[in-house]
């Protein structure tokens, strides 16, 4: 049987964390158990969240990806390393990414990062380019559509489409 102390305590502690930022089902329960709690402590209090709309991993999922596309443009193998990493079933990132647009945000990481190399030769910014559209996640097939869109315009100098 829980006991209610326990409960009370489990509960604000995980209330805590979520008024912090969102947190998946997995990544929650990691940080109970870390702070001492009982598996059989931690169950009921992750239900009651679920069921009170508080601990949804379907919605930190959706602000997870909408926020790292903000900060860093990732591709889909970068984020679904990062949603796996953070608990979130293989159910769940498979239907999320179904929809998740690789290409543009691609294009974006291209374009900024392009900033950063004026002054290279053409050869030299295609391979750093493309290393770093490969360590963001992208996959190779974006990468070399991306590299095409961009120096297909022409000379060094222009700015990308």
């Amino acid at each position: 049987m829980l006991n209610d102390t326990t409960s009370t305590s489990a509960i604000a502690f995980a209330l805590k964390l979520l008024g912090l930022r969102s947190h998946s089902r997995e990544e929650l329960e990691r940080k109970l158990l870390k702070k001492g709690y009982t598996q059989e402590s931690i169950e009921p209090v992750l239900e009651k969240l679920a069921k009170q709309g508080l601990l949804d991993d379907r919605m930190f999922s959706m602000e997870l990806i909408r926020s790292k596309s903000r900060q860093k443009p990732a591709g889909r193998v970068k984020m679904r390393a990062e949603l796996r990493k953070r608990g979130v079933s293989e159910t769940i990132i498979g239907e999320l990414l179904k929809e998740y647009d690789s290409g543009e945000l691609c294009h974006r990481a291209a374009e900024k990062k392009s900033g950063s190399l004026r002054g290279v030769t053409e050869t030299e910014k295609k391979k750093k380019l493309e290393i770093f559209l490969h360590n963001r996640g992208f996959e190779w097939q974006e990468i070399q559509v991306e590299l095409r869109r961009f120096f297909q315009s022409g000379s060094d100098d222009e700015e990308p489409c």
